[in-house]
């Protein structure tokens, strides 16, 4: 029997990893399409597309760092500025929310729940107008203010989500030994929980910190100054390098596919050293509803 079964789940193995291979160079193809284009030339990234260039130029990266109005540490020491703010802000704020949905039976507990899950129907933007018009009005334009404050009052819904499906996999018996040992609730947040949670704060940090590099929205209605621009910022100004009219905008795309790969450096070496706890974070949040 179990040969016959064997034999008969070997087309459908098959059948899935030629499914998963053939998906997974699809997806691939733009970061390839990314990586050969910052070797073209001028000439070849604005022509007819090719995919792979007649030379490979080099000296692409080097024209990156040595244009004029492209600040590449800068940008990037302004990026992991906000990166850490909102790291900090949702990471405490949020595991505090969540801690309060698992351990405290308030009446109409899980209505509340799903009322502050139907948030994440809504759209960011919204709110963009009303909140862009309170942080002009107490004075935060041109500043990283209205892109960090709220990650400190636990408006991440899906963060919140997320902490509380990590919460309840860990055993209650571990709340209960630090109860009969007098440990306050704050105590066993801290001491406890939070050591325990290293892996879901870890996917925290991956999706802010992708989400701070590809942010090109907030920026853009809140940051006029250059010194203060962001990664997406500065990538998105050498687009405009040869804007001469709305008749006359050519992308420089060599140079954009060059920048754009030099950005991405740090968000794989950060997902290189996580990519583990990432992984354990996401298998043990659908653990229990």
């Amino acid at each position: 029997m179990r040969i016959d079964m064997t034999k008969k789940s070997r087309p459908v193995t098959l059948f899935l990893y030629i499914s998963l291979i053939g998906l997974s160079i699809t997806l691939l193809l733009p970061l390839l399409s990314l990586i050969l284009t910052s070797f073209k030339t001028f000439d070849e990234s604005v022509g007819v597309y090719r995919w792979i260039p007649k030379q490979f130029n080099f000296k692409n990266y080097r024209d990156v760092f040595a244009l004029e109005n492209f600040h590449y540490w800068t940008y990037l020491r302004n990026t992991l500025t906000i990166f850490v703010f909102k790291a900090i802000g949702t990471i405490l704020t949020c595991t505090l929310t969540a801690y309060g949905l698992i351990r405290f039976d308030v009446k109409y507990r899980k209505i509340l729940f799903t009322v502050l899950l139907s948030v994440i129907l809504l759209p960011g933007e919204l709110l963009a107008i009303p909140m862009y018009q309170i942080y002009l009005s107490v004075g935060w334009f041109d500043t990283y203010y209205p892109l960090v404050t709220a990650c400190f009052f636990a408006t991440d819904v899906f963060m919140i989500f997320m902490f509380r499906q990590f919460f309840m996999s860990i055993p209650k018996e571990l709340f209960e030994a630090a109860e009969t040992d007098g440990a306050s609730e704050f105590k066993i947040y801290w001491k406890i929980l939070m050591p325990l949670s290293r892996p879901a704060i870890m996917t925290c940090l991956i999706l802010y910190f992708t989400g701070t590099y590809n942010d090109l929205y907030g920026p853009l209605l809140y940051i006029s100054t250059p010194t203060k621009w962001t990664m997406a910022q500065g990538i998105k100004s050498i687009e405009d390098i040869f804007n001469l009219g709305p008749r006359d905008y050519i992308v420089p795309w060599n140079l954009v596919s060059a920048a754009t790969l030099l950005s991405l450096i740090p968000v794989l070496i950060l997902f290189a050293f996580a990519q583990r706890q990432f992984m354990d974070s996401m298998a043990r949040t659908g653990i229990k509803g």
